[in-house]
């Protein structure tokens, strides 16, 4: 049996996404050339494929099958668009970049080379302008083996091309072969195997790898520019070491070009302002982290990076002395949407629900009532008017902060100012904060890297950012460095006094399950082939001209492949979660007869478990998406009410009650405001007066009214604002109408010296 073999695309192969990506190379590096016109200099690119198709309309006659390199310049010289000298140097010029982007490709290779281990005789053949001779050369490059092996192409004397099947017959009279002892392995299904499996010649046909959905749109009319080649190409390149790998594959094509310039230019940038050490905070600095480790060790840079635990439920540690404003801080970005009871809310606080309890009104802590984020808001601000609880807060505070200083003493070498902190995105509010605890031991301004920042904070320490620009779903950004471990959730001191992360053991068995591993070696693996690859053509810069096309696909128009890999993803949002949630899960049919049909007052959150609603709605089938439209329709409709009137008096356990304001409020209070809003609140609040079928048992213990006296006339025991500092409450209700005179009111009272965090409005 012989055995022969294509060469391009199926041996070798350029690192360019097309094989006239090449022309696209020549146009940037011939671009400062002088004695060329600058026609052809700014249009070489679209000049070299329309020379080339006319080479072939002009000399491909007369059996004659193919053109040569000579033929294709001499185009350009016959429409007098460059000399013979020029057509000289550029011929030079492409067989150089031929050579400088050639890869080979190692299952093809390694084929070839047990063939001839076992004494096979092998073949090349190939359709191709360029000699044999710069073909060889290529080939050897990739690998020694291909040195003496013989080679027969198209631009050969004889002119003869596969795609005829000429070129087989040639090859089968000079090599004296047989059809049918003859095995032929090629990448084109027309040249490789339709036409010689015609002639009677065994075929197997070798599939290169294809650009994915995403790198096809981003490629669209991007065909001529050398980084996209590049970028692409490279992805190829990458792809093929488990080729039948889709979040290996999704890591080289989305992970790599989205992460790999940030990564970069914080090397690039470290390198300008001298700083040495790199921390790199878990988990979304993970992937990072593996990418700058193959770019360090390749370009033996003087960085050293390192690994901390850290998280937002770990490092968000209010400063003392503004502990109040600093937890709301922290609430406003922590989620607060999924605060639903007051176990929820323990977790916030990082406290025993048990300890909480004693500090929130009673009324709110009925199992069946189901808190909203105003309710929950109301409380956090509640609490934080109680010193009491206030104090408590502090004693947890104190030791966590404790920990947290000893850690990272343990961890952060502070010896000079040459060291930074590597995340991904966000506000900075968790930095800050710990630029905070840091002064402890390191007293100046930290230093952070950020791919993208919320807004520009008036920080207490420096934020580089690589990319502030608006990105919708930005949280796909975080989904793309997800890490095979979990989060950190705090500290404790092991048995030899060192100090390490409690993690919260939910979610890392899925994420390994779900190859993040695998996604972030294809992410390393692109970044590896295209620093070695790109530098030589697109220079020592970091482009971002890729970030918003890819984000906006894997956004707005994403296929099944990216909406599978993102919506399975495992994600911890919020830190408190007792069991494995997903990035954006399929919408089951109840589940959307829950949201769409018969939920009312109660938030998305509260029956769906993802981060991204609309990212799964993406994910739902034709008939699912035709149901939701129809819900939404009817909804509104006195058919749709009395629909969720039935479901509620037929399944009680669905009757779900949200918590309102009036639930909110304290034991013991005070009432601002005796006109017909303040009374009518009085005797909700004391139980004369249901208020949505509910009572309430308050104790009013002061009602002041600054026309407390027309009020005493009429028997009601109002007092004058003299007395809000005579008796002890828990809150201080402005119960008037227009939201005008409460503003007034409560700057009045917060004049007086009331808490802000005591006082609430209530309208009628």
């Amino acid at each position: 049996m012989v055995y022969s073999f294509d060469v391009f695309d199926t041996l070798i192969t350029r690192t360019t996404a097309t094989p006239d990506g090449i022309f696209a190379l020549m146009q940037k590096r011939i671009m400062a050339q002088d004695g060329l016109d600058d026609l052809l200099k700014t249009n070489f690119y679209e000049l070299r494929i329309g020379a080339e198709q006319v080479a072939r309309n002009t000399y491909c006659k007369n059996g004659i099958q193919e053109v040569t390199l000579e033929q294709i310049y001499d185009v350009l010289v016959k429409e007098h668009k460059i000399t013979e000298e020029g057509a000289a140097f550029l011929q030079r010029t492409e067989c150089d970049i031929e050579s400088e982007y050639i890869v080979g490709i190692s299952e093809n290779i390694s084929r070839v080379r047990d063939l001839l281990e076992k004494k096979e005789r092998v073949i090349l053949i190939s359709d191709m302008y360029l000699d044999a001779g710069v073909i060889r050369q290529l080939l050897v490059k990739a690998d020694p083996i291909f040195c003496h092996i013989p080679l027969y192409v198209s631009s050969d004397p004889e002119k003869k091309n596969k795609y005829s099947g000429d070129l087989f017959r040639i090859v089968k009279e000079k090599e004296d072969l047989r059809y049918d002892d003859w095995k032929h392995f090629g990448d084109n299904e027309h040249s490789d195997y339709e036409v010689p499996g015609a002639l009677g010649i065994q075929c197997e046909r070798y599939r290169p790898i294809a650009l994915l959905g995403i790198e096809t749109a981003y490629f669209k009319n991007g065909a001529n520019d050398p980084e996209k080649q590049l970028m692409l190409g490279c992805t190829k390149i990458a792809r093929l070491l488990k080729r039948e790998n889709g979040p290996y594959a999704l890591g080289c094509s989305i992970g790599g070009p989205i992460l790999y310039p940030y990564v970069k230019w914080i090397l690039d940038d470290c390198l300008k302002r001298g700083i040495k050490r790199l921390y790199f905070v878990a988990r979304d600095g993970y992937v990072l982290k593996r990418v700058a480790e193959q770019l360090v060790e390749q370009k033996k840079l003087p960085i050293e990076l390192y690994y901390v635990y850290g998280s937002r439920k770990a490092w968000r540690i209010p400063d003392k002395d503004d502990l109040p404003k600093e937890i709301e801080d922290i609430f406003e970005g922590s989620y607060k949407d999924r605060i639903f009871n007051a176990e929820d809310m323990a977790g916030f606080f990082q406290m025993p629900v048990e300890r909480l309890k004693r500090f929130l009104p009673e009324k709110v802590l009925d199992e069946d009532l189901v808190w909203t984020m105003q309710t929950s808001t109301i409380l956090l601000r509640y609490l934080l008017g109680s010193p009491h609880f206030l104090e408590e807060l502090c004693g947890i505070y104190d030791k966590k902060r404790a920990l947290l200083i000893e850690y990272l003493q343990q961890e952060i070498d502070v010896s000079d100012d040459r060291f930074a902190f590597v995340d991904l995105a966000g506000s900075g509010l968790t930095q800050d904060l710990l630029a905070k605890v840091m002064r402890a031991f390191y007293p100046k301004r930290i230093k952070n890297y950020f791919y993208r920042q919320d807004y520009i904070r008036n920080a207490v320490c420096d934020y580089h950012v690589f990319f502030p620009n608006h990105i919708q779903q930005y949280v796909l950004l975080e989904m793309l460095c997800r890490a095979p471990q979990e989060q950190t959730v705090g500290y404790e001191r092991s048995t030899d006094g060192t100090v390490v992360p409690v993690f919260a053991h939910v979610d890392k068995a899925e994420i390994i399950r779900h190859q993040v591993p695998d996604f972030i070696d294809g992410a390393k693996r692109f970044a590896e082939i295209y620093d070695k690859v790109a530098g030589q053509a697109i220079g020592p810069y970091a482009s971002v001209h890729c970030i918003l096309p890819y984000l906006d696909y894997m956004h707005q128009t994403p296929d099944d492949m990216i909406l599978d890999h993102f919506g399975d993803m495992p994600d911890m949002l919020t830190g408190r979660e007792k069991k494995t949630t997903y990035y954006a899960p399929r919408l089951s049919d109840k589940d959307i007869k829950d949201i769409f049909w018969f939920r009312e007052g109660e938030s998305i959150a509260f029956y769906y478990p993802g981060v991204s609603f609309e990212y799964s709605l993406k994910r739902c089938t034709e008939k699912q998406k035709r149901k939701i439209e129809r819900y939404k329709k009817l909804y509104p409709t006195s058919y749709g009410k009395l629909c969720r009137r039935i479901h509620r008096i037929s399944h009680p356990a669905a009757d779900i009650r949200t918590a309102s304001i009036y639930d909110c409020i304290a034991q013991d209070i005070a009432v601002y405001g005796a006109g017909k809003v303040g009374q009518r609140f009085v005797r909700q609040i004391t139980g004369r007066e249901k208020v949505n079928g509910v009572s309430y048992s308050s104790n009013v213990v002061l009602w002041v009214d600054l026309d407390h006296q027309k009020y005493q006339e009429q028997g009601m025991p109002v007092s004058g604002p003299d007395d809000l500092d005579k008796k002890a409450y828990d809150q201080l209700i402005i119960a008037v109408a227009k939201k005008e005179m409460a503003d007034s009111i409560k700057a009045f009272l917060l004049g007086v010296g009331v808490s802000e965090n005591k006082i609430l409005w209530i309208r009628e």
